[in-house]
C-alpha cells in the first residue's frame, strides 16, 4: 500500500514516466518527407510507359500506312488490269465484227464506186441528165453515211507524197524534177478503213523522178 501511495504522489506532482523506446525497439512515429530517389524511380517509370505506349502507336500507325498504301496499289492494279481487259475485248469484238462484215463492207464501197463512174460518165457527155446526177449524188453520201456509222470512213492522205501504208499505185508518170518524185498527182479511187485495218487503199497516180 505505500508503495502505491508513493506512485499516486509523484504523478501528482507532475512527474512523467520515461518509458524505455530503444530497449525495446519501439521508435516514435514522425512525419517523414517522402525520399526523392522514390520519386524520381516513379517518374522514370510513368516516362517509359508513355515512351512504350507512343511507340506501340507508332507500330499501329505504320502498319495501317502498309494496309493503305497496299490497298491503293491493289485498286490502281485492279484498275489497270480492267481498262486492259475492256480493251482487248474491244479489239475482239471488232475484229470479230471486222471479219463477219467485211464482205458487205466491200460490197458497199463498190457500189460507190459504181455509182461515181455513171456520175463522171453523165459529166463527161455533158449531164444530159441531170435528175439522174442528183440520184446518183444522194444515194452514194447515203451509203458513204451508213458505211462511217459501222465505223468504215474515207482514207484522207496527210499529204501529197505517196504513203505506201494508204495507198496504191496505178499509173506512174516521169518526171525529170527531183523534187515531184513519189507525189501524187491524181487519185483514181477512194480508199477505205476501219479503225487502223486498211479495207482498200486509195488508188493513185505519182510521178517518179527519172535523171
Amino acid at each position: 500500500m505505500g508503495s502505491r501511495k508513493e506512485n499516486h504522489r509523484f504523478l501528482e506532482q507532475g512527474n512523467q514516466l520515461s518509458f524505455p523506446e530503444a530497449r525495446f525497439g519501439l521508435t516514435k512515429k514522425e512525419n517523414v518527407a517522402p525520399s526523392p530517389i522514390k520519386e524520381t524511380k516513379s517518374e522514370s517509370r510513368s516516362q517509359q510507359q508513355v515512351l512504350n505506349m507512343l511507340s506501340a502507336l507508332q507500330q499501329n500507325f505504320t502498319s495501317l500506312l502498309n494496309v493503305v498504301t497496299n490497298r491503293l496499289s491493289y485498286d490502281k492494279t485492279k484498275e489497270m488490269a480492267f481498262d486492259r481487259l475492256y480493251k482487248e475485248m474491244e479489239e475482239l469484238k471488232q475484229d470479230q465484227e471486222l471479219q463477219q462484215l467485211r464482205p458487205l463492207y466491200i460490197d458497199l464501197i463498190l457500189l460507190i464506186d459504181r455509182m461515181n463512174n455513171i456520175y463522171n460518165d453523165q459529166l463527161d457527155v455533158g449531164g444530159q441528165n441531170p435528175e439522174l446526177i442528183d440520184i446518183l449524188q444522194t444515194l452514194s453520201h447515203e451509203v458513204l453515211e451508213i458505211l462511217y456509222r459501222r465505223g468504215v470512213e474515207l482514207i484522207v492522205a496527210p499529204s501529197n507524197k505517196f504513203d505506201p501504208k494508204i495507198q496504191q499505185v496505178v499509173e506512174v508518170i516521169p518526171t525529170n524534177n527531183p523534187a515531184e518524185d513519189n507525189m501524187v498527182v491524181h487519185m483514181i479511187r477512194h480508199g477505205f478503213r476501219y479503225g487502223d485495218v486498211v479495207l482498200r487503199p486509195e488508188e493513185v497516180v505519182i510521178k517518179k523522178y527519172n535523171p
